[in-house]
């Protein structure tokens, strides 16, 4: 029996052999051949399906087909093709493919979880699909969707118990992700969660309370691609007991954002993947994704995030610090305060949203930037400075760029060391445009902060950073840059506590987040604790002169040489006297300490 598999890929497979290897235009034309149940096909007709362009190279391509498919068969392997002069058609050899569970003859609840788990993966999701396929794949996956919502409707009717009606309900899922706005699957997706949970209110009502759609929310999209689509990714130490339901929890959040009508939410199965896949940005923007919850259940309790991926800005993070047991009990109060706060970032960013639609580009070109500015070196901050200069071609009023390419100035004037006040003067002018184009935004206040601070406007920057922090609470860049100035103002305690909580919203950070913090265990005179926050870093080049130092306070002479080495090399042209005259610090004292350790170190 040869085995036909075209979900998830695509290959033929005999029961003793193995995969039969076969060029992958004859399988696309065996698939075609069962699925349309036309058995034989005019080779001419299959050319041009199989091939575009010119099409007398189209038939030189099909007969070397047909060479490798006669190859296979004096290698003995089992060939579903004969060949004619004029025609080729499907041979006598058993043939079983994946899609012939649409039409099995199987009882409702057991068609349905073939049939959901088949449907897990795409139909030919293959790169290099023949373009004279391409409709015609498209229309059996449309109708292959039907089967599925048919099916979920004839198994709903028979569901009877518990474990019946979580197949209906993932199954419900998996429909709400394609057809977002089938208010008829929702209504049974509600159904079975409460046959799943009898804990608690019926889970209908409470939407209905919490959620109450006006006559103007409640217009629904007509097409999947106008609601923007949201996936929230599972937390990894995620463990399902009784006495902390993280599963329940994911799912009662699910639930409650499928309800919202005004976004698509991505299948739990699917993001199980995307959490679980080394490169999760491809995978975010493979299946077009516009806002990320992420989700992290620890020692410390559950902490969420929203992130909206176009400007790659955190919306907003919270952290429950509940203990195992009163997550048990309190789940679905927790579920509901996440959900309706990421209802109200969605309302907020529409305009963005739309904005992003319509300018896709531009903010593809502003995210390459982005990307530059973690990490924390000059060939990394200029590449950042090209790509927001070319963003702003583009669009000389998109305000995150300017914002940007502020931090460039400044992070220039910190890593040349120089005391170039130029530098400083382009970057508050540059974050100052910003803030007249786009008054909200907490990067542009932040970028200000950063200037000033650098300018030894202490006090205005803590004012800026201030603003940025009020604007957007959990922008993690925007409490680093409050936590920098902090140390500058002479208050690192504040400042070591400041970052920290940045750390925590953002545990996977630029380098700059564990300078500053060495910074600041610096000046509190904690020497060792400086020097393992700059072993974080992923390119701790830019702290050898804090390293250096830090090592010489804490008595070891021999490293604070090396690394003291190893920063002249770096910049040959340092000078620590004109460092020291232009470093913007409140109190004397902080100037001492740090002259005393950089003295130590062999500046």
């Amino acid at each position: 029996m040869l085995r036909l598999v075209t979900f998830g890929g695509l290959r033929l497979a005999d029961d003793e052999r193995g995969t039969v290897p076969l060029p992958q235009k004859a399988l696309f034309a065996v698939v075609y051949m069962l699925a349309s149940r036309e058995f034989e096909l005019p080779r001419d007709y299959l050319a041009r399906l199989l091939w575009a362009g010119d099409q007398d190279a189209a038939k030189i391509n099909l007969r070397k087909m047909i060479e490798r498919v006669r190859k296979c068969a004096t290698e003995g392997w089992p060939i579903p093709l004969d060949f004619t002069a004029s025609t080729i058609r499907l041979s006598a050899e058993a043939i079983d493919p994946d899609f012939s569970l649409f039409s099995a003859d199987l009882e409702p609840l057991r068609r349905l979880t073939v049939i959901s788990k088949l449907m897990r993966h795409q139909f030919l999701d293959e790169a290099n699909l023949p373009v004279g396929l391409k409709s015609w794949v498209g229309k059996q996956q449309s109708a292959q969707w039907e089967h599925f919502r048919v099916a979920f409707f004839d198994a709903q009717a028979a569901a009877a118990s518990r474990s019946h009606w979580a197949s209906v309900k993932d199954s419900a899922k998996q429909l709400l992700e394609r057809y977002p706005d089938d208010t008829a699957v929702r209504e049974v997706l509600l159904r079975a969660h409460r046959h799943g949970d009898q804990t608690g209110p019926p889970m209908h009502a409470t939407l209905q309370v919490e959620f109450p759609l006006s006559g103007e929310t409640a217009v629904v999209p007509s097409t999947l691609i106008e609601l923007p689509r949201l996936v929230l990714l599972p937390p990894q130490e995620a463990r399902e007991n009784p006495a902390y339901p993280a599963r329940a929890l994911m799912e009662d959040i699910t639930i409650s954002l499928c309800a919202l009508r005004t976004v698509a939410v991505v299948a739990p199965y699917t993001a199980a993947r995307i959490r679980q896949d080394a490169d999760k940005v491809t995978q975010l923007e493979r299946h077009s994704i516009s806002y990320v919850i992420d989700t992290t259940i620890s020692g410390e309790g559950l902490f969420v995030q929203m992130i909206f991926l176009p400007s790659d800005s955190v919306l907003w993070a919270e952290r429950f610090r509940l203990k195992p047991g009163s997550l048990a009990s309190h789940r679905k109060q927790i579920a509901q305060m996440i959900v309706n706060a990421i209802s109200n970032h969605l309302q907020r960013t529409e305009p963005v949203l739309a904005d992003f639609r319509a300018h896709p580009d531009v903010y593809r070109s502003y995210l390459a930037g982005a990307q530059h500015l973690n990490r924390f070196t000059l060939p990394d901050l200029r590449r950042a400075r090209n790509a927001f200069r070319g963003t702003l071609k583009a669009r000389a009023d998109f305000a995150p760029a300017l914002a940007g390419l502020s931090r460039t100035y400044s992070w220039e004037w910190v890593l040349t060391a120089q005391g170039e006040r130029e530098l400083l003067v382009k970057a508050e002018e540059v974050a100052q445009k910003a803030i007249a184009l786009q008054p909200e935004l907490a990067s542009a206040h932040r970028e200000l902060g950063l200037s000033k601070l650098y300018l030894g406007d202490v006090d205005g920057s803590l004012e800026a950073f201030d603003r940025a922090e009020g604007l957007s609470p959990h922008l993690a860049d925007a409490i680093c840059g409050y936590a920098d100035a902090l140390v500058h103002a002479s208050k690192p305690a504040d400042g070591l506590a400041k970052i920290g909580k940045a750390i925590r919203l953002n545990p996977i950070c630029p380098d700059d987040y564990f300078w500053i913090a060495a910074g600041a265990s610096y000046f509190l005179g904690e020497f060792r604790q400086a020097i393992s926050y700059i072993d974080r870093m992923g390119d701790s080049s830019s702290a050898r002169r804090l390293l250096a130092a830090s090592y010489a306070m804490a008595g070891d002479a021999a490293k604070a040489r090396i690394h003291r080495r190893k920063a002249q090399e770096l910049n040959p042209q340092f000078d620590l006297h004109t460092w020291l005259s232009v470093l913007p610090v409140k109190e004397q004292w902080q100037k001492d300490l740090y002259r005393e350790g950089l003295l130590k170190a062999g500046f």
